[in-house]
């Protein structure tokens, strides 16, 4: 088995990436080990095996086996875990479960995922919230976002303090620009205002240490399939006992408001049955600790991501003559790196055209591809550091820019 030692090149046979591909997006899907699809197809033979036995008794035992490996990770009681399909998911069943009245706030940041955004969206709609947004324009310390969020509370309590603000949500780390947020100061920022904390930690677990049970948040959702090299796709909702109550699956089931006293939770059973489904890639997080503890552990891993970001990030900017997106403390990188491009958009294609367009290129035409995004005017590209990459992935990766963009602005 493969050690931190052999980082690098040398771990790309433990995946089955093609030999030609270029990967600098794990961001994005995740990538997973090749020693977790046996795990994976043993459940699902299982399940067919003894489909009534499975699906009635034995998914219950295994989910609660790998919410406990999964809370010794993140520290938190596991009967403060669920699982669920993907983070939207997570984050769709919180908000859309809150007993919001017509004129509430809603607190949340320009940066926040598209779908997220979409959501919040909804329920402007539907339930006549009113969103109040925070305009952040990085590179911005954390002090910096912290002073305009709370300056953004104030201002809308002395507008009219009979109107609170219920609820605020944002990142652990964006996705676009890929870069870590002070959510742990945020989370004790919007509590000093009573404001429920809602944090989207789709690329938290696995690239960052988390210890939920000293940061508190009254809701965390993560996915696992990203960073945690678990088959896709699976995520977690963690939920305090203090928020049990406010919070509900998207898909309602059996347990709502049931009043059995069995040996699991309401919680636990809500979000532990949504339907008949296959089970399986949830039943692989244990296997998925055991691996990446294999290779080195956690610390290791993320030590390694962090080092070659920064550095991959610096080798991109310097030979394309540009910059990296970051602040004077260093805090916005952690195993995401955002490159500013050469990209002047000459055919003034609409932001989704543009983005498609370069990652066709990236894709069929050079076997590599990162996130590009525009940012405060600027066009981006986010490139993930994984165990299985290294510098000269980076080179090759910007080696590509200059050819794409300029492609793209003279067609």
């Amino acid at each position: 088995m493969p050690n931190a030692a052999s980082f690098g090149r040398d771990m790309r046979s433990q995946f089955f990436l093609e030999d030609k591909c270029v990967p600098l997006n794990h961001g994005a899907f995740g990538v997973c080990p090749r020693s977790l699809h046996p795990v994976l197809h043993s459940y699902q033979n299982k399940m067919e095996a003894q489909p009534d036995r499975f699906l009635r008794r034995d998914v219950f035992q295994l989910q609660r086996e790998n919410r406990e490996r999964l809370a010794e990770v993140v520290h938190c009681d596991p009967s403060e875990l669920a699982f669920a399909v993907n983070a939207s998911y997570g984050i769709n069943s919180i908000v859309r479960s809150l007993p919001f009245n017509e004129g509430d706030k809603f607190l949340y940041f320009n940066t926040a995922y598209p779908a997220v955004e979409r959501t919040l969206a909804f329920l402007q709609d539907h339930h006549k919230v009113k969103l109040v947004p925070v305009i952040l324009n990085y590179p911005l310390s954390d002090q910096e976002i912290l002073d305009l969020t709370k300056e953004t509370i104030e201002r809308e309590l002395t507008a009219d303090p009979s109107v609170p603000i219920r609820a605020a949500l944002f990142d652990a780390i964006s996705s676009a620009p890929g870069v870590l947020f002070p959510f742990e100061a945020m989370i004790k920022l919007v509590k000093e205002h009573n404001i429920l904390s809602i944090v989207d930690g789709a690329h938290a677990v696995g690239q960052i240490p988390l210890n939920l049970n000293e940061a508190d948040p009254d809701f965390f959702v993560s996915n696992c399939h990203k960073w945690l090299f678990v088959p896709r796709a699976v995520a977690f909702i963690y939920a305090p006992k203090r928020s049990h109550a406010l919070i509900h699956p998207s898909i309602i089931n059996y347990a709502y408001k049931s009043t059995r006293n069995g040996e699991r939770s309401n919680f636990e059973d809500e979000f532990g049955w949504p339907g008949t489904m296959d089970f399986s890639s949830t039943l692989c997080v244990g296997a998925a600790l055991d691996f990446r503890k294999s290779i080195g552990g956690e610390e290791a891993i993320q030590k390694y991501c962090n080092d070659l970001a920064r550095k991959g990030g610096q080798l991109v900017a310097d030979i394309c003559g540009t910059e990296v997106l970051e602040n004077e403390d260093k805090t916005l990188t952690v195993a995401m790196t955002n490159v500013l491009l050469p990209f002047k958009n000459k055919r003034n294609m609409t932001t989704l055209e543009a983005v498609n367009a370069l990652l066709d290129k990236w894709m069929y035409d050079h076997d590599t591809v990162g996130s590009p995004y525009i940012h405060n005017g600027k066009w981006y590209v986010r490139l993930s550091a994984q165990i299985y990459n290294d510098l000269e992935d980076f080179r090759y990766f910007a080696d590509t820019v200059h050819k794409v963009c300029k492609e793209l602005d003279e067609e």
